[in-house]
């Protein structure tokens, strides 16, 4: 009897353990590549593709269309981001979050694999909707959809070492997520085996051991509200390790590692709802006591059983599941194949049908336990339902609609590989549809073009294949003449060479270049694409017109890549043509990346050609027309496309998205023609509809110029394999892009596994990938380009002299090429490439109004104005000459001007023609005479004695009838001369005192107008005011005709000269006094123009207004022709050189005062253009402008054919060296004074370009006249010109190593008196070429916060080679990448975590359109603010009590391209400090509305950080990061001087402490950080806190407690610390990554890099109060606080 006890209790006992024992491996849900799921890819942080859902999921109240499963344990219902963002973080969430495990897993190296899979199984939805019941036994569910998701053995991320190795604790679990149209539910499983790691440790946790326990759980993300975000609801299964540990022991199910949730519904939804069954430790009910529940045979609901497979019980129909088999579809079928959904040879999937209902009401228990099935469907639909589920059809809509076209199913058909030439067959005659263009040119349709044929083309009659006439439509070329490459070679691309053939001629690009010869691009450069799109697009009966908006594209050509984006589209249009991808397909199909024996478009059609496309959608038969015209390439060599739309598109509701799948498309090539025909499919996802597809047709011929002279072969057959199509339009921005990657190939064949054409190699952008046996490739910089193929840089051919430009030209640089246009004056002749003169006259393009004529010059013209005119104030417009201000006329004359000419008329009582006027007879009376108010107005006023002239002053005489006496003396000087009649002295008449006078009866000749030699003379003021003579001043003499005297003499200064008929001083003429009078009777040469020797000589100020000559003005001398003496001496210097025939001095010749005069009698060489040393000798100025010579300066030697010679020498310093021909110094070969001089005789090596290296080491080694900049630092290059990779500064003595490009690699550096670093180790992150740019200056500033060694989940900013930002940035080796601006900013809208990343051209990005923001202040409301930094801007933060007003938050100043760091605010002046990164700059702007921003220092920072401002000393102090060092200086930046400059390695934040005077700082050295403290004037520098510190960023001080606090971002804690070491305190110990802190109020406020924000945190509760998330994400950096009043 005991024994049988015994042995009852034993069974008893066995029977208890079994049933408390967890789930098996085996008994979760099935899952692997055999169950149908996806892999997702190997790595620490990865997300699936969007898995989209046919039917909306609801997650707590919210519904949504798409899941994605990421590698950190965790589901989410949108794209997730970076996960530093979330995966140390605790709940909630910024986004929705379904965790079964979330922690940092890593699955590279083979570290197990996740499996995923969206499932309609039956089998499994059955399975789903037996433990719902049992876990909710009240609820009544049927799933229609279920997401599997399995993690595998995966391992947490750790950080392998040598003395480590990787870990062996891996984790398997699993979550399914089950749906209905009401209801959402969520399975977590973990088998019994599973769970082997509780936690992970952060990446950043550095010298801290830390291991954060992984969350369990539900989040719904944050709420968004109108004008604000806030956190959302969620739910925690675990709170420490001891409750993840009892994930697989225990569940809420009745089941030990399985744990059911009610995570949403449709209605009404709060928060997640966990089953009721089991608690704690739940046990199954005995076995044979369960309930009746079950709704499929063989699943039990107590106990698993020991293998589970998922077979169809015998009561079902053979349904084929579509979890398990991938069955091959054709692409279109037939609509007698749809059969509502059923594939040939496939039962219909009945959602709802079969023998057991998919529910979990107990209703059903009774039919299912008894196995009868419900009454059986017929053909067209599911069996009937009970009232509550009625029956459904399957709705049409989830059906591809098919084209009413009969033979679309044979276009469509994939092409068997072995009938490749045969894959679209047609008959000996067939009919070739060609859209109609104009004869011999690519043009849009007009309105005269022939009526188009039914289907929109015309139609050409073909007999057979190889002999496609044309001339009926196409392009016809006219044969009358010959054309030859002599006649017509400017027709080529400059970058081709012309082939004549016996019928004409052809163009071919050359080696190093593509296209069709009229137009050749640079092998394997990207390439953009420039253009606009209008026309009128009917969107369901709403027609929207498109005027002119901008279209950009941008071809990666290394791996067919083509991105193009359409600007200013408006809605619907824009969510309307997204699937009209075809427009962009164009520039894929263009740049594809070609395949053995193929070649892709540009290579036959070149930049000129028109596409005609007809896009037919079904089901709707929506026509668009598409005509896309290209018009060559630009000056910048970039295509230029004009794209018309004509038509009706199927509409497409706002939010919703696109799917388009990979294809094929077949071309058809023909000469001057290239057609093909295909059909496409593509789904709309909206909320409204669901996920549905539809297809469309497209027809597209691309005419172009073909040259039919050159071996042609027949027609072609290429296929083109686009491999990801990307859609998407952007509300915000009113943007539509497109993303296609494409290879173009024969048909049929298989692609290439080689990394060139698989596009998985790594060459640049700008370089061609070169393929070899297998996986061997070889990367090449593209023609233009230079580097190892990996790193490329542009070539500037114009300064490096390959440039093909003549003269008159001027060469201009573009990436991978360079043009020539011509100079202002010329354009190019009948060749195309020859410069020559516009005649601006006749071509009508002179500047030259009215009243003037043109006159040609050479690249000039001038205006000259008519007789009658002269030149106005603009000296352009010519206007009126007023002649009669020069009183042409009798003096009783009256003259009338008129427009070029003028009129005498004699006045009343007078006759005469106005030049002559004699009085009439009988008037008693008469006016008063010139001579008579000459007289009058010069006699003063009147005295007691009668009228007195003024004493001095010279009184005309008159005669009786008031006319001039003929002589007049002055009474004053004695002077006496004759007069004209209207009393102007006759030339040659003058005589001194106490001479006779002149004879003044003989006749006068006829009057005659005044001559330009008496004008000159009449000008000079020979008197002055009072009348007196003025002596000094050169009258010029006149002849009796008045014609300048070829003798002139200076009555002063005794120099006399001859003059020319104008009065210009003949060259050579000039005599001083004592030396005798030039003979001028020798006869004057032909006129001539002024040479350049009299131009500079006449322009040269030799006399001063006095009169007197002006000393030290050196004046070349002419020969008799104008032309420059050979022999040119400085009279003040006495300086005597040669000059040749344009006046510049010939090399060598000078010589100084007191030797002998040079030999300039050797016969000049024919004159030859001015060497590049001859300019170079000629710009250096070496004269001051008084004439005396310039110490210091270096000026290059010259030998006798202007080249440079071998050995120079600095006059001044004393310094030697061997140049090259273009005057370069070659490297090693400099000697100091006192040493040997180099010898320079040595053969140089083939000549080369002068690398970056020799660039910058000349340009700092010529800067001063002593060859050196004083402490600059100056690279070394190797033999080749290369930076040597140590680098050493010769003052400092820090030495680092840099790359190949001399950019320095993080963490190198090591200072004076240590050992040198080690420069043989690979470099980590390669740095940009050049510093300078913000992106380069960001991407640093990244790579030293990262210490140097950024991994893969770290983002890094991607710039090009410019130092520009790509338009597209992505998360380190992740697939999460967004669209930014040129200044870095990202697009809204574009983020995107799939495998095609999106497609971002940085020309069309909305910001760049606008108008950059003014860099002036936004003051922030009244009242307390924060702050803080970021990036480009300073944002401002009202502060209501302590907590954050993010409501009325601002942007307080708008800064360009600036990377603003260090922060802080003079509370006196209420002004703003910061420090610029990217600038290298202080700053500072006052609080004022409309303030601009004042740059206080801009010389000597490399990398400005930590800011403070002391306000009671009116002083700043700064960090630099780089030279590691702390500075100071006043307030407006004078006073400047260096604290401390040793014993630091990264010093980071800085504060003062005004109160006392203190100054402190962090330097986050990982191998020892510190914190430490010092006076402000630099004294008592000691340590504060060394130990158990990691990543000290930030830094403030608590005024209560007067102790010094700072943010660590290595321990993750905020601790505080009396300033003499003592009440060491930690505040907090479970922050993210905080950068800056400042103290107000009781709270600390931190820029965390982890949220992207601001987090406010008690001093007193330790607990966060507050959080703000600017909306535009990205880092912050400092931060500071802007009171009204100083505290």
């Amino acid at each position: 009897m005991a024994m049988g006890k015994l042995t009852i209790f034993l069974l008893q006992l066995s029977w208890t353990v079994h049933l408390v024992t967890a789930i098996q491996r085996k008994d979760i849900f099935p899952y692997g590549t055999l169950s149908g799921d996806l892999t997702l890819q190997e790595g620490d942080d990865e997300t699936s593709k969007v898995l989209a859902l046919k039917r909306p999921l609801y997650f707590y109240e919210s519904q949504f269309n798409e899941l994605y499963v990421a590698t950190n344990g965790i589901i989410s219902a949108q794209d997730l981001p970076m996960e530093k963002q979330y995966v140390d973080d605790g709940f909630p969430t910024d986004f929705p979050v379904i965790a079964p495990f979330l922690a940092d897993i890593d699955t590279s190296k083979g570290n197990g694999a996740i499996y995923y899979r969206v499932t309609e199984s039956p089998t499994l939805l059955n399975r789903v909707a037996q433990e719902v019941h049992r876990g909710f036994p009240g609820g009544h569910f049927t799933p229609t959809h279920a997401v599997i998701a399995t993690w595998e053995n995966v391992a947490a991320y750790e950080e392998v070492t040598r003395a480590t190795g990787p870990s062996d604790r891996l984790n398997t679990f699993q979550a399914v997520v089950a749906y209905d149209e009401n209801d959402s539910y969520a399975l977590f499983l973990y088998p019994e085996d599973g769970l082997h790691f509780f936690g992970t440790r952060p990446k950043e946790s550095y010298n801290v051991e830390i291991e954060l326990p992984a969350r369990v759980g539900f989040s719904r993300g944050e709420v968004s509200f109108i004008f604000s975000r806030m956190e959302g609801p969620y739910y925690s299964v675990t709170s420490n390790e001891q409750s993840l540990k009892n994930l697989y022991q225990v569940g809420n199910t009745g089941v030990p590692g399985v744990w059911l949730f009610h995570i949403g519904n449709r209605y009404s939804f709060e928060n997640v709802v966990p089953a009721a069954v089991g608690g704690a430790l739940a046990t199954p009910p005995p076995r044979g006591q369960e309930g009746d529940d079950s709704t499929t045979a063989g699943y039990s609901e107590v106990e698993y059983p020991e293998t589970f497979e998922e077979e169809p019980d015998e009561d079902y129909p053979p349904i084929a599941d579509p979890d398990f088999q991938s069955p091959t579809i054709p692409e279109f079928l037939q609509p007698s194949h749809l059969d509502h959904g059923a594939l040939p040879g496939q039962a219909r999937l009945q959602p709802y049908g079969g023998d057991h209902p998919l529910t979990s009401d107990p209703q059903y228990r009774e039919h299912d336990n008894h196995g009868k099935p419900p009454p059986a469907s017929g053909p067209s639909g599911p069996g009937e339902f009970p009232a509550k589920y009625p029956a459904q059809e399957p709705e049409p809509r989830n059906q591809p609609h098919q084209p009413p076209l009969e033979d679309m199913k044979q276009q469509q058909q994939l092409q068997p590989q072995a009938q490749a030439p045969q894959v679209v067959p047609r008959p000996e005659q067939t009919v070739l549809e060609v859209f109609p263009i104009n004869r011999g040119e690519s043009s849009p349709h007009r309105e005269s073009d022939p009526p188009l044929a039914p289907h929109g083309g015309h139609f050409v009659s073909v007999v057979e294949e190889e002999d496609v006439d044309f001339d009926t439509g196409v392009i016809q070329y006219s044969t009358e003449t010959k054309e030859t490459c002599a006649r017509f070679q400017q027709q080529c691309s400059q970058n081709a060479d012309c082939t004549d053939y016996s019928s004409g001629f052809c163009c071919h690009c050359r080696s190093g270049f593509y296209g069709n010869g009229r137009h050749c691009l640079p092998d394997g450069a990207p390439h953009r694409v420039n253009g606009k799109v209008s026309g009128t697009v009917i969107v369901g009966s709403t027609p929207v017109d498109l005027n002119s908006v901008d279209l950009h594209a941008y071809i990666v050509v290394s791996d067919g890549r083509a991105y193009t984006a359409i600007s200013e589209v408006p809605e619907p249009v824009g969510w309307a043509l997204m699937p009209v991808a075809p427009i962009g397909e164009l520039f894929g199909w263009l740049f594809a990346l070609e395949l053995p024996n193929s070649q892709a478009g540009f290579k036959i059609t070149g930049a000129e050609f028109t596409r005609h496309a007809e896009v037919t959608f079904y089901p709707g038969n929506q026509r668009l027309s598409i005509v896309q015209t290209a018009q060559g390439l630009d000056s910048e060599n970039h295509l230029s496309v004009d794209t018309r739309l004509h038509g009706d598109v199927p509409f497409i509701a706002p939010g919703a998205t696109v799917q388009m799948e990979p294809y094929k498309e077949t071309y058809q090539y023909y000469p001057s023609v290239v057609r093909s025909t295909s059909v496409r499919e593509f789904t709309v996802v909206s909320a409204e509809r669901g996920s549905e597809t539809f297809t469309f047709q497209l027809h597209q011929n691309i005419t172009y110029h073909d040259c039919r002279y050159g071996l042609r072969a027949g027609p072609e057959t290429l296929q083109l394999t686009t491999e990801r199509v990307f859609v998407m339009y952007v509300k915000d921005e009113n943007i539509l892009r497109y993303a296609i990657t494409n290879k173009i190939s024969p048909v049929g064949e298989p692609i290439q596994v080689n990394p060139c054409y698989s596009g998985t190699h790594d060459c640049d952008t700008t370089a061609q990938c070169l393929p070899g046996e297998g996986q061997q490739y070889q990367c090449q910089c593209a023609t233009g380009y230079m580097g190892d193929g990996r790193n490329c840089y542009d070539v500037d051919e114009c300064v490096e002299g390959l440039s093909l430009c003549g003269a008159h030209a001027q060469c201009v640089n573009l990436p991978g090429s360079h043009r020539c246009q011509c100079q202002s004056g010329y354009k190019f002749g009948f060749d195309g490439r020859t410069c020559i003169d516009v005649d601006e006259c006749v071509e009508g393009i002179g500047l030259c109004g009215a009243n003037a004529h043109c006159v040609n010059l050479p690249g000039s013209h001038r205006c000259q104005c008519q007789s009658g005119y002269e030149f106005g104030f603009d000296g352009r417009t010519c206007i009126d000459l007023d002649e009669c201000r020069s009183q042409p006329c009798h003096p009783q004359a009256t003259c009338s001007n008129t427009l070029g000419s003028f009129q005498c008329q004699c006045q009343y009582d007078f006759q005469g023609d106005g030049f002559q006027c004699v009085p009439s007879n009988g008037h008693p009376e008469r006016p008063k005479t010139q001579c008579e108010q000459h007289r009058d107005s010069l006699q003063g006023g009147l005295s007691p004695r009668g009228p007195r002239p003024a004493p001095g002053a010279f009184v005309p005489q008159c005669d009786e009838q008031g006319q001039y006496r003929a002589l007049q003396c002055h009474g004053s000087t004695g002077h006496c001369w004759c007069v004209d009649s209207r009393g102007q002295e006759r030339a040659g008449t003058r005589t001194l005192p106490r001479t006779p006078p002149t004879n003044c009866d003989r006749p006068d000749h006829t009057e005659r107008p005044k001559t330009q030699c008496e004008h000159h003379r009449d000008s000079v003021q020979t008197t002055g005011p009072e009348g007196y003579s003025i002596v000094e001043g050169f009258l010029p003499q006149c002849d009796e005709q008045g014609q300048y005297r070829a003798l002139q003499c200076h009555s002063s200064t005794g120099h006399c000269w001859c003059v020319d008929n104008r009065g210009q001083e003949r060259a050579g003429t000039r005599k001083p006094p004592g030396t005798g009078q030039p003979n001028c009777d020798e006869p004057d040469l032909p006129e001539r123009a002024k040479t350049h020797c009299e131009q500079h000589k006449d322009s040269v100020q030799t006399i001063s207004p006095e009169g007197y000559p002006i000393p030290g003005v050196f004046v070349p001398e002419c020969d008799e022709q104008g032309q420059y003496r050979a022999l040119q001496c400085h009279g003040s210097t006495g300086h005597c050189w040669c000059v040749d025939s344009r006046g510049q001095e010939r090399a060598g010749t000078r010589k100084g005062p007191g030797t002998s005069q040079p030999n300039c009698d050797e016969p000049d060489r024919p004159e030859r253009p001015k060497t590049h040393c001859e300019q170079h000798k000629d710009s250096v100025q070496t004269t001051s402008p008084e004439g005396y010579p310039i110490l210091g300066v270096f000026v290059p030697e010259c030998d006798e054919h202007g080249q440079y010679r071998a050995l120079q020498c600095h006059s001044s310093t004393g310094h030697c060296w061997c140049v090259d021909s273009r005057g370069q110094e070659r490297a090693g070969t400099r000697k100091g004074p006192g040493t040997s001089q180099p010898n320079c005789d040595e053969p140089d090596h083939p000549e080369k370009p002068k690398t970056h290296c020799e660039h910058q080491r000349d340009s700092l080694q010529t800067t001063s006249p002593e060859g050196n900049v004083d402490g600059a630092f100056v690279p070394q290059c190797d033999e080749q010109g290369q930076y040597r990779a140590l680098q050493c500064h010769g003052v400092t003595g820090h030495c680092w190593c840099v790359d190949s490009r001399g950019q320095e690699r993080a963490g190198t550096r090591k200072p004076h008196g240590t050992l040198q670093p080690n420069c043989d180790e690979p470099a980590v992150v390669p740095p940009t070429q050049r510093p300078g740019t913000v992106c380069e200056r960001w991407r640093a500033s990244l790579v030293d916060h990262y210490g140097g060694l950024p991994g893969p989940h770290h983002y890094l900013p991607q710039c090009d080679p410019q130092g520009q930002f790509n338009p597209i940035q992505c998360y380190g080796d992740s697939s999460y990448c967004w669209c930014v601006d040129r200044d870095g900013r990202e697009v809204a809208g574009t983020r995107s975590h799939d495998v095609v990343k999106p497609a971002c051209v940085p020309t069309v990005a909305p910001p760049t359109m606008h108008p950059l923001p003014r860099p002036d202040v936004t003051p922030p409301p009244s009242g307390t603010s924060l702050l803080y930094a970021q990036g480009q801007q300073i944002g401002a933060l009202p502060l209501n009590g302590t907590l954050m007003d993010s409501e009325r938050s601002s942007t307080l100043l708008a800064l360009h391209g600036s990377i603003v760091v260090g922060i802080d605010y003079d509370c006196r002046e209420k002004k703003v400090y910061w420090t610029d990164l990217a600038g290298r700059t202080i700053n500072r702007a006052r609080l004022e509305p409309g303030a601009e921003p004042e740059t206080l220092i801009n010389t000597g920072l490399t990398s400005p950080e930590g800011l403070a401002v002391d306000v009671v000393r009116r002083a700043m102090f700064w960090v630099d990061s780089t030279p590691d060092k702390i500075e100071r200086a006043n307030l407006d930046g004078s006073g400047r001087q260096t604290l401390f400059d040793t014993d630091m390695v990264n010093p980071r934040a800085i504060i003062v402490d005004s109160s006392t005077g203190t100054l402190y700082w962090t330097d986050w050295n990982r191998e020892a950080p510190k914190i430490e403290r010092s006076s402000v004037d630099g004294h008592s520098r000691k340590v504060l806190v060394k130990d158990g510190i990691g990543l000290p960023n930030a830094l403030t001080f608590d005024t209560a407690t007067r102790q010094v606090c700072w943010a660590d971002a290595g321990t993750k804690r905020l601790e505080c610390i009396a300033s003499d070491g003592t009440g060491r305190r930690v505040i907090h110990s479970n922050l993210n990554y905080p950068f800056s802190m400042v103290f107000y109020a009781n709270h600390f406020y931190f820029t965390d890099w982890r949220r992207d924000g601001v987090i406010a945190l008690s001093r007193d509760s330790s607990q966060f109060t507050d959080e703000y998330l600017p909306d535009q994400r990205s880092h912050l950096y400092g931060v500071t606080i802007a009171t009204t009043h100083c505290l």
